[in-house]
């Protein structure tokens, strides 16, 4: 099991999201982008990845290519489903209202060719059935070769762009085509999965390949799944493996799926590069038991259901509590300085945070705090208040600073320097009754990386 310094990877989600990359990626290890952005928006985001591959040194990056979204999903109500309705939307033509594909998969869909491309036109999910030794190869070698070249693509078709061809980076490592594992029939898709991992690091040897297991957290309890993992993904030849169970929140894990998670890193880390495609700082504490990087995005993501919740209403972004490694909302940690004897802006910066963001908002008088909090009415009709832009931008920012220290923090911490630093925040913000029950992960993860 090796010990090794964790890569922060920053994951693009839209490009609204360009101010804080500007501005805090140089500090991370890496850069994340799904397909569907970036054939949402080709030329911006082509451009993007070039400006930033183009920085003093070379930003590793990674393009998703997302063909899980072409495959079968369990719905709210876990009702298995196979009519993509996920990746469509209400759209109005011709003054009528109709549910289609969103323009973003129908285009990626395209440019990834057969099955994917086929599953749209019949209208249902691409299934295991769907890849046999006729097509297996050229599925994975077209998926392949979108990652490593659809970005130079889009700078030869531009006349104004094509001189820049030369400084289109390329993708540090390609993964594999890879599709959600449901539990109804997890054989079939492992087995396809490793299939389509062995096929692609077979074909491509031009840059590393990587496989993506993405299946429900129940998974990591489920023994013989795990156990077909630890056997059969290193002799599939790829040289990283990243590991995204849907809906496993590291706060609020169990210890038994903490240690599930634990072991299978340090098994597999002897053979293969292991990463966490949504983590975070217990993410981060496992590079001392052999994960070697974790993504997330801009104040977000390091916990992500496979299919999200559609229709859902902006959250509220919370401060990140550098302390307990998570979020709460303003007020909560507000009723925690009397008592902690948090009274000046020093006393914030000893013992809550002393970041930039922090040391800006704060630096006169400690109610000052409350402005990470702001709320206002965003519209005239507005019933209800919803959090500033700019209250949200100080958190995000916050959020970024706090794990770029974390991360710094953990390259040169030992594994029980870092189980002392959660004791420590357990025994001193554990008492605070305003938190309401909010730290006990502190506990549960010392046990873990004991």
């Amino acid at each position: 099991m090796p010990v090794v310094e964790p890569n922060l990877i920053l994951r693009l989600g839209t490009h609204a999201e360009k101010e804080y990359f500007d501005k805090t990626l140089r500090f991370f290890d890496g850069l994340a982008v799904n397909a569907n952005l970036v054939e949402a928006t080709p030329g911006a985001t082509a451009s993007l990845l070039v400006r930033f591959g183009g920085k003093k040194r070379e930003l590793p990056f990674y393009i998703d290519p997302m063909t899980y979204a072409f495959g079968e999903y369990a719905d709210r109500k876990g009702v298995l489903r196979r009519d993509l309705d996920w990746i469509k939307s209400d759209q109005k033509r011709n003054g009528e209202l109709i549910r289609d594909y969103k323009r973003s998969y129908s285009k990626l869909a395209n440019q990834l060719g057969d099955p994917f491309a086929e599953a749209l036109e019949r209208n249902s999910s691409v299934t295991w059935n769907d890849f046999n030794d006729s097509n297996i190869e050229s599925a994975c070698s077209q998926v392949a070769e979108y990652q490593l070249h659809r970005i130079a693509e889009e700078f030869s078709s531009d006349s104004e762009l094509v001189q820049f061809i030369d400084k289109v980076p390329r993708p540090v490592a390609v993964y594999a085509p890879y599709f959600y594992i449901e539990p109804s029939n997890e054989n079939e898709w492992l087995d396809l999965n490793l299939r389509l991992a062995t096929t692609t690091a077979r074909n491509i040897t031009s840059h590393p390949v990587h496989i993506m297991i993405c299946a429900d957290s129940s998974f990591l309890l489920n023994k013989k799944f795990i156990e077909r993992i630890k056997a059969e993904l290193p002799s599939t030849g790829v040289k990283g493996v990243w590991f995204w169970f849907s809906a496993f929140q590291e706060d609020s894990a169990s210890i038994e799926h903490l240690t599930a998670f634990r072991n299978l890193v340090e098994t597999l880390s002897d053979k293969v590069s292991v990463y966490s495609r949504h983590g975070g700082f217990f993410s981060m504490a496992l590079s001392k038991h052999g994960l070697s990087g974790l993504s997330h995005g801009v104040g977000y993501g390091e916990q992500k259901d496979v299919i999200p919740i559609i229709g859902q209403s902006t959250p509220t972004v919370r401060y990140y509590l550098p302390q307990v490694r998570r979020r709460f909302g303003v007020p909560q940690i507000e009723r925690c300085f009397d008592s902690l004897e948090i009274k000046t802006p020093k006393d914030f910066y000893k013992k809550v945070c002393g970041c930039v963001i922090c040391k800006g908002i704060i630096s006169d008088e400690i109610h000052a705090f409350a402005e990470f909090g702001e709320m206002h009415r965003s519209t005239p009709k507005s019933k209800r208040l919803a959090q500033t832009p700019a209250a949200a931008k100080r958190c995000r920012y916050h959020f970024l600073l706090s794990r770029i220290a974390e991360r710094d923090w953990i390259k040169s911490a030992s594994n029980e320097e870092i189980i002392g630093k959660l004791k420590a925040a357990a025994e001193l913000w554990g008492t605070q009754t305003t938190l309401s029950g909010g730290t006990t992960h502190l506990e549960r993860w010392q046990e873990v990386l004991k």
